[in-house]
Formats: C-alpha cells, sequence, structure tokens
C-alpha cells in the first residue's frame, strides 16, 4: 500500500479500493476484474490492512481513524484522531497523529491510542523492528525493541521509501531532490536533482513524479541513478499493486490510471 503520498488505491483479498478524488464523492470498491462491488461514502485517504478489514483515515471526516469491516462493508470511526501515514504491526496500528506530527499507536483490544515517539515526522517506514522517520530535523531511526532513537543524517526528508538497503525520499533541503541513504554503508546522496513530492518504490527502481517537467513520472535506478522518463502524464499520489504503477492523472480530471511496471499507455480506472 501508498504510504507517504496520500490519496488511495488499495488492494485486500481480491478488491480494489478506489478513493474519488475528482469529486470526493466516496470511494469505489471494485473486483479484480473491474467488476463493481459497492461504494463507500468515505474517502479513503491513508490506510493499512489486517486480516478483517482496513483502518484508514477519512477525508470526509476530518481525516479520523475509522475502520472497514470488509465482510459487512461498514466503516467505523474508531478514534477522533486526524491520522496519516498507517502501517500495521504486531496486530496494532502505527500512525502520525496530524495535530501535533507525533507518531502513535491504536490498539484494538484496548480501543487505546499511545504516544509510541515524540518527534515531529511527515512519514515513516517499518522495517523490521525499525521505524526509519522522515522527522522535522532530519533522517532518524527508532529501535522499537530497544526503544531507543538515532539520527542518521542532517537533510531534510520527504516522501519517506524503501527499498533493498536504502531509504529513498525527496530532500526538502535541497530543493526537493530525489536522495537516497544507504543504511549499509550509512550514506547519504542525490540520486537526481529533479524535484518530487510523490514518488514510489519497486525493487531497484523508483518512480518519482517530476515537478520541474509538468509531473511527468521518471523512473530512477536506485544503484545507478540511471533515468528514463517513463509517462508524460501530469501524475501524483504514485502507487503500486502487482504489476502495475497507479497515479493520479491530473490531465484527465484527478482520475485514477494505470500502466504496467513494464511500460505502456496509462489507461483509466
Amino acid at each position: 500500500m501508498n504510504i507517504s503520498n496520500g490519496g488511495l488505491i488499495a488492494q485486500l483479498n481480491g478488491n480494489m479500493f478506489y478513493s474519488d478524488l475528482s469529486q470526493y464523492s466516496g470511494t469505489r470498491v471494485l473486483t479484480e476484474d473491474d467488476v463493481p462491488v459497492c461504494e463507500m461514502k468515505a474517502v479513503m485517504w491513508f490506510a493499512a490492512a489486517d486480516v478483517r478489514g482496513i483502518y484508514f483515515s477519512n477525508q470526509r471526516d476530518y481525516d479520523y481513524l475509522t475502520y472497514l469491516d470488509e465482510r459487512s462493508m461498514t466503516e467505523t470511526r474508531i478514534q477522533k484522531r486526524p491520522c496519516l501515514n498507517l502501517v500495521m504491526c504486531n496486530e496494532r496500528v502505527l500512525f502520525i497523529d496530524e495535530e501535533d506530527n507525533f507518531i502513535y499507536e491504536y490498539d484494538p483490544d484496548k480501543d487505546k491510542c499511545s504516544l509510541v515517539i515524540k518527534e515531529k515526522a511527515s512519514s515513516f517506514i517499518l522495517v523490521s523492528d525499525t521505524l526509519y522517520i522522515a522527522a522535522e530535523n532530519g533522517l532518524k531511526s527508532y529501535d522499537l525493541r530497544g526503544k531507543r532513537i538515532d539520527k542518521l543524517s542532517n537533510c531534510a526528508p520527504v516522501c519517506l521509501n524503501y527499498s533493498d538497503g536504502c531509504l529513498i525520499f525527496a530532500d526538502k533541503s535541497r530543493d526537493y531532490a530525489v536522495s537516497g541513504f544507504d543504511l549499509r554503508q550509512e550514506k547519504l546522496a542525490i540520486l537526481d536533482r529533479m524535484p518530487s513530492q510523490s514518488m514510489i518504490t519497486s525493487g531497484e527502481h523508483v518512480f518519482v513524479s517530476d515537478l520541474s517537467d509538468n509531473n511527468s513520472i521518471v523512473r530512477i535506478n536506485i544503484r545507478t541513478g540511471d533515468s528514463i522518463r517513463f509517462c508524460g502524464e501530469s501524475a501524483d499520489k504514485l502507487h503500486i499493486i502487482g504489476e502495475h504503477l497507479y497515479f493520479l492523472n491530473q490531465n484527465d480530471a484527478n482520475t485514477w490510471h494505470k500502466l504496467p511496471l513494464s511500460g505502456g499507455r496509462p489507461k483509466p480506472v
């Protein structure tokens, strides 16, 4: 699932969820073969799934933490907390509270939220037992077992992603240049100086929206820095599900489009 970009396309047990970011009418639910299942009132924005359904932030309800039971397709507000960057961890939901930007967790057994890290963050990634945090004052790591936080770099990361031992992000302190931090070598590098605020990784590549070229999609090799212009449409809210890249097409009334990761022409969904 998309973590840092907001806007939602998600897949759960054969169903696809498409938030309507053109009219903000709700969220469409279709089968993988594009057969309509239902339409939800909620506009799902960030989400994390367990075995029974999806926790999500609801754009039509102040971004409050909400739960969808997939069997009954009923939506229930869980907490009056505006949240983003939802991630499942040990059957609990980690998220950033939009009011103070600290990281919290929701325990469904106790129906209670508790503070995890008192650190202002724009996004984070969970890798094994470590949280990597795009903090207000740098790139940081937090060991969930040892409860220890360490500063990795003085950069200003946003849109944090991860692939193959490397953290990928836009560095606000370098005009949002596409950057990477190699966790093995503890080394920061600029992958490409193109500015971006929407990106997602897939294997050895990161797909980014190039702000300097009307948000066209560029594919960059994380290890070599080689890049190609992948799609000329004005794209935002990049997602990857299966073998397709999904994006919000700003040239087509903010509707969702997809194209194969192997390349080709985008199609509306």
